[in-house]
């Protein structure tokens, strides 16, 4: 019997001792890349060394872990269930490892990794670097794209220390939001939904009066028979503002699905497409975009930025130093709360 299957009364230090703890870093590698030649190019062995390693693996855990399916090598069930505690541990390991005294930013040499929208990246992370140049020049940021499907085990896991992702204040919209045990929220700011096309689109033809005054803003009616721009990360699904329009019996039509806010900007400045999307997002907009604001015809509810992590590094004084620092560079970019959703800008 295999040390991984032995009685529950064994301790933990006598499990330990009869497993090659290299071997979970090795199973770790072989989980990331799904493929026993890749996983050798990232660990610098032969192949053969990797699949023997393989070979030790499934008889310490007596399943194969690694499959072939139909567009490669897949995890079985058992692997699956490996996956976030075994990277947690070594997460963990190399924390305590690296920062066996606790954290001075001025002197540490760690690296944080933050999952964000590119919207808080353009108005956020500037100011975070600024902060971080004058307090802790030695330390590192990894900003990687908020993938919801697997959020929360990265979280638990600390492959990512904090997430930054929009919340709804009605419970009912569909926001992209993460719900799993565990998961701590801090808000950041709040924020509107703004309209924003560009200046000569055929639509505000109709906002003049014959006094050259500025009528109001589009009619719910035109507003649906445009064509729509949404910001979808994953590129599929409905928007919050499609679920608000089919509570009204109405639909719209998505002419172009793209993940990313700031190129959003660019596409409008050059289209007849209109885009609702959070009021911080005119900040963001270069003078020679030519977009005028306004405010949806029809009731958006409000949102929160918030950002997220796991219990797990509540305590950790480095993890809590990025958090606080992270709060007040979206404070001092002036995001949600002043960037309002203007009538008829221009």
């Amino acid at each position: 019997m295999s040390a991984v299957h032995s009685s529950d009364t064994v301790s933990s230090a006598e499990l330990l001792r009869g497993i090659d703890l290299n071997l979970i870093v090795l199973f770790d590698v072989l989980a990331r890349e799904r493929s026993v030649t890749a996983a050798a190019e990232r660990v610098g062995v032969t192949q053969s060394a990797m699949s023997h390693a393989l070979r030790r693996l499934r008889e310490l855990f007596g399943d194969p872990l690694l499959v072939r399916g139909r567009s490669g090598m897949v995890l079985t069930p058992r692997a699956e269930a490996l996956v976030v505690p075994l990277r947690s541990g070594l997460v963990t390991l190399g924390r305590a490892l690296a920062q066996p005294s606790g954290f001075e930013a001025r002197s540490s040499r760690r690296a944080f990794s933050i999952a964000s929208p590119d919207l808080f990246d353009v108005l956020a992370i500037p100011l975070l670097l600024e902060r971080m140049r004058k307090e802790a020049p030695g330390v590192d940021i990894s900003i990687a794209p908020v993938d919801s499907r697997w959020l929360a085990d990265r979280l638990e896991t600390g492959e990512l220390d904090v997430a930054v992702i929009p919340q709804a204040k009605d419970a009912r919209a569909v926001v992209p939001e993460v719900a799993a045990p565990g998961l701590v929220r801090r808000m950041l700011l709040r924020d509107q939904h703004s309209c924003l096309i560009r200046r000569g689109h055929p639509a505000i033809r109709t906002w003049r009066t014959k006094a050259g005054q500025k009528s109001a803003p589009l009619t719910l009616e035109a507003y649906v028979a445009l064509d729509h721009l949404l910001i979808s990360p994953t590129g599929q699904g409905p928007g919050l503002i499609d679920r608000l329009l089919e509570q009204r019996g109405l639909t719209r039509r998505i002419a172009l699905r793209i993940p990313h806010f700031y190129s959003a900007l660019e596409i409008l400045a050059r289209s007849d497409l209109i885009l609702t999307a959070p009021s911080a997002l005119e900040r963001v907009a270069r003078s020679d975009h030519e977009l005028i604001a306004f405010a949806p015809p029809l009731q958006v509810p409000g949102h929160t930025l918030n950002l997220i992590w796991h219990e797990r590094f509540t305590l950790d004084p480095g993890h809590a130093w990025l958090r606080d620092i992270l709060a007040g560079c979206a404070q001092a970019a002036q995001l949600p709360g002043t960037a309002r959703a203007r009538k008829g800008r221009s």
